[in-house]
């Protein structure tokens, strides 16, 4: 899997950040992946791919102040998220107990929170659901700092103030 970023103005609009995560993809696949003239195309679930024979993955993500993309031989999927405030019950609503456990003990729970939402929305996103199935189907686990579930290579980082995750199909 290989993930890409591009830093673009905080003030951009939701349509201005898509299509920078798209320029930023099409340019990925032209430049290192010796794709001349992609097609996108979406599932009925939204998740996009390429048009053709033997192409590879993609997903795509944008937030306030970067776009991102992932292309990958294996299913894929990335997000990125601006820090803000979530509420308690939005937590509730997408982790599993365990999970909550690890949000509530942690220094810095919203965080924490985030890191969880990234890497459960990358992971939906590989899979190919989006947000149709419930984030509570899965649980993962923090081993020696890095996330695991079975099944996934999952990648997280903060990228200055945002979080950055990724998932692929093991």
């Amino acid at each position: 899997m290989r993930r890409y970023v591009e830093n673009v103005p905080p003030s951009l609009t939701q349509k201005e950040l898509h299509d920078r995560a798209y320029a930023l993809l099409y340019r990925v696949l032209q430049d290192e992946w010796d794709i001349a003239l992609p097609v996108v195309e979406k599932t009925p679930l939204g998740k996009p791919y390429l048009k053709g024979e033997n192409m590879p993955h993609i997903s795509l993500s944008h937030t306030k102040g970067i776009v991102c993309c992932a292309v990958s031989w294996k299913n894929v999927g990335i997000d990125a998220e601006y820090p803000r405030r979530v509420r308690e019950s939005a937590a509730e609503r997408v982790c599993t107990p365990a999970e909550l456990r690890d949000i509530q003990s942690s220094p810095n729970p919203a965080a924490r929170f985030l890191a969880y939402w990234t890497l459960k929305e990358s992971i939906s996103k590989c899979r190919g659901t989006g947000l149709s199935e419930s984030f509570q189907n899965y649980e993962i686990t923090f081993q020696n700092g890095m996330p695991h579930l079975n099944g996934y290579m999952l990648f997280f980082e903060q990228y200055g103030v945002h979080f950055l995750a990724a998932a692929e199909e093991a």
